[in-house]
């Protein structure tokens, strides 16, 4: 699942899909409200073709500080909370390959 987490670096300029089905250079504000924040995610999602689960952090950033998901990361949280999978850092350090080995070998 991937987390949304508050803008790290807000007002970024990055590549953001147009309702035209193209790609533009747009900006990445920070956000406040609950709607922009899913709007940023699923702009996200779009523009990366993710199609994994997707939700966003909480108000108060909790997976965040919890998880200190800078740079980004790819997790496995264990049925006890805990990080039982941590990949290296992104976006050159997502390597699937390795967390869906992981998975297979420790999920049953």
């Amino acid at each position: 699942m991937l987390v949304y987490i508050r803008e790290a670096h807000p007002d970024s300029i990055l590549f953001v899909n147009t309702k035209s089905g193209g790609k533009e250079l747009g900006v990445v504000g920070q956000t406040f409200a609950v709607q922009d924040r899913l709007d940023n995610l699923h702009q996200c999602t779009a523009l990366l073709q993710l199609t994994m689960p997707s939700v966003i952090d909480s108000d108060d950033n909790i997976v965040n500080r919890t998880y200190g998901a800078w740079p980004d990361r790819l997790y496995a949280i264990d049925t006890d909370g805990k990080v039982a999978f941590k990949s290296g850092p992104g976006p050159a350090g997502f390597k699937t390959p390795d967390l869906a080995a992981w998975l297979q070998k420790n999920v049953k």
